[in-house]
């Protein structure tokens, strides 16, 4: 069988799993099921399980990606669950037209159901339809479902899913715990570029050492030199001193941070581009996602 017509079939049975829980969820008393489903067909949720996640994306690289192109988010930003529940990989599954979701956004969706889930989940699935504005997302049927796996889809777009699966790497049992770098702090970074297959900004920490002919400047953390890289919050704030976003002056505050508030994808364009990479300021939340970046300025 073709690459084209297998991810085809595999799409198509993440797709199932939605619109079976949905169908779930109805026979439980919900209404939930007239909202659809965003692929046609209901289709059974082990064979999407033995015909997508036994595979484990067919081997993935350092980066994530798996030989059917799928994404595995968990390599570079750590595993997913809820709390007191099984720690999965996140997936950003390949289409048929090779697009796939960003990790950032996978990252956030699947944060979100779990936070939703306990409370607004319908039916024995859990499943939640109003997530980040056009996503939903549902556990899988059992056994697959307590086992950790969910499924979303996005409304607006069939082709757009992403799922969690136990991890499949040969001889390593899933973490219990994700592999959180930098939870609840803040950091002083050199932005050095931006990762477009796993939707993660790259940056090394950075301290102020002080002397010299401009009274200080900043240097790499003595001893650590290793390049990190973690997702940026879609929602999150951003805010330029003088290269981030177009402006006709500098903007800072006392400490030379920017105050020229800029998008996150404001500053995901301006490290593609490996432009100039500028000193910053980050906010990393629970979840290890850079939530706030202020811009430092240094003349």
């Amino acid at each position: 069988m073709g690459f084209t017509a297998m991810k085809s079939m595999k799409l198509a049975m993440v797709g199932g799993a939605l619109a079976a829980t949905a169908l779930l969820s109805a026979c439980s008393g919900n209404n939930a099921a007239a909202n659809g489903s965003p692929v046609k067909n209901a289709s059974d949720a082990s064979a999407a399980r033995a015909g997508h996640g036994a595979a484990g994306g067919g081997g993935s690289n350092s980066d994530g990606k798996g030989s059917d192109g799928d994404v595995n988010c968990s390599a570079q930003g750590g595993q997913v669950g809820p709390p007191g529940g099984p720690r999965v990989d996140l997936i950003a599954d390949q289409s048929t037209g090779g697009t796939i979701p960003g990790c950032t956004e996978a990252f956030n969706v699947i944060t979100e159901y779990y936070a939703k889930a306990p409370t607004e989940g319908e039916g024995p699935g859990r499943r939640v339809l109003d997530i980040q504005g056009t996503w939903k997302c549902a556990l899988a049927p059992e056994p697959e479902g307590s086992q950790g796996a969910v499924f979303c889809g996005k409304q607006d777009d069939p082709d757009s899913n992403i799922e969690t699966r136990p991890s499949t790497t040969a001889g390593q049992a899933p973490s219990q715990e994700p592999a959180r770098r930098f939870p609840n702090t803040t950091q002083n970074v050199h932005f050095t570029g931006y990762d477009t297959a796993t939707n993660m900004a790259r940056f090394q920490l950075i301290q102020w050492q002080a002397g010299g002919p401009d009274n200080g400047h900043y240097v790499d953390v003595p001893g650590d030199t290793k390049t990190y890289r973690l997702p940026l919050d879609a929602r999150g704030e951003v805010f330029s001193a003088a290269s981030l976003c177009p402006g006709d002056s500098v903007t800072v505050d006392s400490r030379n941070r920017g105050t020229t508030p800029c998008t996150p994808r404001q500053l995901q364009q301006s490290l593609a581009t490996g432009g100039n990479m500028p000193f910053a300021e980050i906010h990393v939340d629970g979840n290890d996602r850079i939530t706030m970046a202020k811009e430092i300025y240094h003349p």
